[in-house]
């Protein structure tokens, strides 16, 4: 009788085991591999172009003040990355030149203005607070606006496509002097940063 229990047993066995192989192959056979495969990613080219429109020989927009023959204003010349003013001469108090200065974000990147530093002229002390310096009698500014009351300044954005007028100004503020004083390489220098 324990053979024949014994029998029966390996017989269970192996009617389990094949159960088990059976559930296997039948799991197997219905198990399904699904793939995912990009075609070509391709990241765009981006361009970064801030730059001056270019004029060349503009005269000032504006004069102003009191000199009717002791005020000159220079011509401005740009190209791309600079801004030159010809000779100019403040001889009485408000003799102001105004020169307007474009600058075009031509690339495809918004652009903000990130620094902006007054250049001082050889030889002269000056006060410098942002887009204004007084140097002497002499006051330059950067500004928005053709009547010089609204300063250029930091954080200024330039979208993409667009255009922003500045207008540099130089002002005679001071008292009048029998000295004469030249003052040379004034300017500010505009950082533009990505936005």
């Amino acid at each position: 009788m324990k053979i024949k229990n014994e029998k029966k047993t390996y017989v269970l066995i192996a009617v389990l085991t094949g159960l088990v192989i059976s559930l296997g192959i039948a799991y197997a056979a219905l198990s399904q591999t699904l793939d995912i495969t990009f075609g070509n990613v391709t990241q765009n080219a981006q361009t970064w172009k801030i730059g001056f429109v270019t004029q060349s020989a503009a005269a000032a927009t504006t004069t102003g003040g009191t000199s009717a023959t002791g005020r000159t204003c220079g011509t401005v010349t740009t190209t791309s990355t600079t801004a030159t003013i010809t000779d100019t001469t403040l001889s009485k108090p408000d003799d102001k030149c105004i020169w307007k200065l474009q600058v075009k974000n031509s690339g495809n990147i918004g652009a903000t203005l990130s620094d902006l530093k007054a250049v001082q002229p050889e030889s002269t002390t000056c006060t410098v607070s942002g887009g204004s310096m007084v140097c002497g009698n002499i006051t330059y500014k950067l500004t928005t606006d053709e009547a010089g009351s609204t300063l250029y300044k930091k954080g200024t954005a330039l979208a993409v496509g667009a255009t922003k007028d500045l207008y540099l100004v130089a002002q005679f503020t001071g008292s009048i002097s029998s000295t004469k004083v030249t003052q040379s390489a004034a300017g500010f220098t505009l950082v533009y940063g990505q936005k």
